[in-house]
């Protein structure tokens, strides 16, 4: 933790003016996705043209970050072990898997916010969603299907507050997917978080189109499971929280990646702020 806290420190004071790897986009191998990109730049004229208002009105305190740990579901004991977290989370439980309802009522009964983590086409995905037929959103699906998938994850995840999707880098930057997902969801009291599986995803500019509440992801924290790639990847969403204000960041149910978490309780630089995903919503007016 003595790297990070040094590098921490220079970036507080303006002394870090570049992070490692930051002057060009760099793909990231994951495991649930063929390739994820984590391009800052990209994100940035995403912001000036879609978020202006958002910056204007953010609350003189912060920045925020918001940490959204994806793939529940799997495993009563992975549940168990994110429960002792003591940071502000957001469970994103995927809906379709044996422990889905379980992880929710752990999720309710301990106060942690949760959304559904919905299954999305993949460019990888030689099918319609290899083993995964009438769960998933893909495309070349009617409006009804979509429903039909949305419905049945709302029924075993009742509590959601909102939805991101699990893979999807097929499915996001289909337009006209994406047009009527976008549609269907907004007769939800749900807010979207667009994961940014690609960086062709058209998700987040159709939630804004159709009057759906969202965000979208900046960095993948744990695509590597040592701390050292996290750590870079950690210091890249603080330059984008100062810069902007605000950043989410996707982590995965991991060991390695509850360890590194634990050992940023208590280690944010004075100013920043751990949030869960609903608050930031709330934070930033985004209804």
């Amino acid at each position: 933790m003595r790297f990070i806290l040094v590098i921490l420190a220079a970036l507080l004071s303006g002394e870090c003016a570049a992070l490692p790897g930051s002057a060009s986009p760099q793909l990231l191998e994951n495991g649930e996705e063929p390739v994820s990109e984590y391009r800052d730049e990209r994100i940035g004229d995403v912001l000036s043209a879609d978020d202006a208002g958002q910056k204007r009105i953010l609350p003189s305190k912060g920045p925020y970050i918001a940490l959204v740990i994806d793939d529940f579901g799997f495993s009563r004991k992975m549940t168990a072990e994110f429960e002792s977290l003591r940071l502000p989370v957001t469970w994103a439980i995927l809906p379709f898997e044996r422990f889905s309802g379980y992880t929710a009522e752990r999720a309710k009964e301990t106060g942690i916010p949760y959304i559904i983590h919905l299954p999305m086409g993949a460019k990888s995905d030689t099918a319609r969603a290899e083993g995964m037929e009438g769960n998933v959103v893909d495309t070349g699906m009617s409006p009804e299907e979509i429903a039909d998938v949305l419905l049945n994850a709302v029924e075993v995840l009742p509590d959601a507050v909102g939805v991101n999707n699990h893979r999807g880098s097929r499915a996001t930057a289909d337009e006209e997917l994406m047009d009527s997902f976008m549609e269907i969801l907004s007769g939800f009291s749900l807010f979207f978080l667009d994961s940014r599986t690609s960086a062709s995803s058209a998700a987040y500019a159709k939630a804004v189109e159709k009057g759906v509440p969202a965000l979208y992801s900046s960095v993948f924290l744990d695509h590597q499971a040592d701390e050292t790639f996290m750590e870079t990847q950690f210091l890249r969403a603080l330059a984008l929280a100062k810069r902007r204000g605000w950043v989410v960041v996707i982590a995965h149910t991991r060991i390695a990646t509850l360890q590194y978490l634990k050992k940023l309780e208590g280690a944010l630089p004075d100013g920043y702020i751990f949030v869960s995903l609903p608050d930031l919503f709330h934070l930033l007016r985004i209804r």
